[in-house]
């Protein structure tokens, strides 16, 4: 099992103001650029992401089920933001609620970097087997989530399982699947003389 706490993480700004204002013209009004980057900087403050995660062959008895697909094996993660980021982002929508669309778009793009940020650490793994990873499926089900949460001793990182969902808030668990490569094995072109 591996755990990395409190890894740095930015919020980009371009990205999350893009993702805002999807579907609208402008920002809202008072929402410049500046003010963007004050609420921006002020989430990223709270911002502790931690994952803890680890790959299993697919004869593993408490997660083999947990597998989207059936592989060569399958990896399971739980990743937070931490519990100050769903704190810091309840009191700006209090400040202001016209930031609620931003604060979501800036809470979305930070799991999103959290999950690449795990498989960007199985992919040599996942080279070295030959394989290709599955869509990734995130669990749900208050009792995947005790399994996933016990298999992988989630207080490490102080995430637990409160009224079968994962506290705090801004937390998931997901699991990927190890596809073997299709195509031909051991046909090798003889080399050009």
């Amino acid at each position: 099992m591996r755990k990395i706490r409190e890894f740095n993480m930015r919020l980009p700004f371009k990205e999350i103001r893009r993702r805002a204002l999807r579907g609208s013209d402008a920002p809202p009004v008072g929402f410049d650029d500046a003010r963007l980057a004050s609420i921006l900087q002020r989430a990223e403050a709270a911002l502790k992401p931690s994952v803890l995660f680890d790959s299993f062959g697919p004869d593993s008895p408490e997660t083999a089920a947990l597998a989207p697909i059936p592989g060569v094996g399958h990896t399971v993660a739980v990743t937070t933001l931490g519990p100050a980021f769903g704190v810091r982002l309840d009191e700006l929508r209090t400040e202001d609620a016209r930031c609620a669309k931003i604060l979501d778009a800036a809470a979305a793009t930070a799991f999103e970097r959290a999950t690449a940020f795990v498989l960007s650490l199985i992919k040599d793994d996942v080279e070295d087997e030959r394989c290709d990873l599955s869509p990734i499926h995130y669990l749900e089900d208050p009792e995947a989530l005790a399994k996933v949460l016990a298999k992988l001793e989630g207080p490490k990182i102080g995430v637990s399982l409160e009224a079968g969902r994962l506290s705090p808030g801004h937390s998931k668990a997901f699991c990927v699947s190890w596809l073997a490569r299709k195509g031909k094995r051991g046909s090798k072109v003889a080399p050009k003389k």
